[in-house]
């Protein structure tokens, strides 16, 4: 079977060929996750999932991450927007994005920190996660 090619080569502008490429631009940038968080301001969670394929990135988080690695963001943006089309959905940009928490109708008292009334500002951060199998 000589010259047999990836099953992500079937469909080069799907989600696992845009994935891919993802990490192949992390991988000639010789960048490692703590480095692109720091330059993208995004979690390292957050820019591994966006390599992972398993979902379509939010168009910001995908656009740090190139820059983070000095792609092309013009042609990634490109591609997003084509590939966003493509699966007939946009991802909410809650999952991905800074929280920004709408203006509330009308504040009844201040509260002392953002933990008790559960709004911030910051990018979440998801700290459990089922722990991976070794050798996975």
């Amino acid at each position: 079977m000589s010259g047999s090619q990836p099953i992500a080569a079937l469909a080069p502008d799907g989600l696992e060929s845009f994935a891919r490429d993802l990490r192949v631009l992390r991988a000639r940038a010789e960048l490692d996750y703590p480095e692109m968080a720091e330059r993208s301001h995004y979690t390292m969670k957050t820019l591994a999932s966006a390599a992972g394929g398993l979902r379509l990135p939010s168009l910001p988080v995908t656009v740090a991450y190139v820059q983070a690695c000095g792609g092309d963001t013009a042609d990634w943006e490109e591609r997003w927007h084509k590939l966003a089309e493509k699966l007939g959905t946009e991802p909410a940009p809650a999952e991905t994005e800074p929280a920004t928490p709408p203006a509330p109708p009308a504040p009844a008292a201040p509260t002392g920190s953002a933990a008790e009334d559960g709004t911030s500002d910051e990018v979440y951060v998801i700290t459990s996660a089922k722990p991976r199998q070794p050798g996975r």
